[in-house]
């Protein structure tokens, strides 16, 4: 997610991400990985995580950590993934996070 999208992949996935379509985002993943940045940020300073766990989006949170999203990334604001989790009541997702910190894709 970015600005300014740089590929027709990264578009699909950043438009799969705002509107919270998990087969779509899937699908993206699966067939156009190295066209792809699922750490990419928008032009608000947040990654495809960050919204998703804003959105309280379990099932895209899933996909993302899976396909090497860094839970680890911190926002313009300095929070992480996990800091939003726990400020937004996302239970779930922070347990998840925190499960996961160490398992992202390079």
């Amino acid at each position: 997610m970015t600005a300014q999208i740089q590929s027709p992949h990264q578009k699909v996935f950043h438009e799969a991400v705002k509107n919270g379509d998990t087969t779509e985002l899937a699908r993206v993943l699966e067939t156009a990985r190295q066209d792809v940045n699922v750490n990419m940020f928008d032009c608000e300073g947040q990654t495809a995580l960050h919204q998703s766990v804003i959105d309280g989006n379990f099932e895209l949170v899933k996909l993302l950590v899976q396909f090497g999203a860094d839970v680890k990334l911190a926002n313009r604001d300095g929070w992480n993934a996990l800091h939003i989790a726990a400020y937004g009541g996302h239970e779930d997702i922070a347990l998840y996070l925190i499960t996961n910190v160490n398992s992202c894709k390079r």
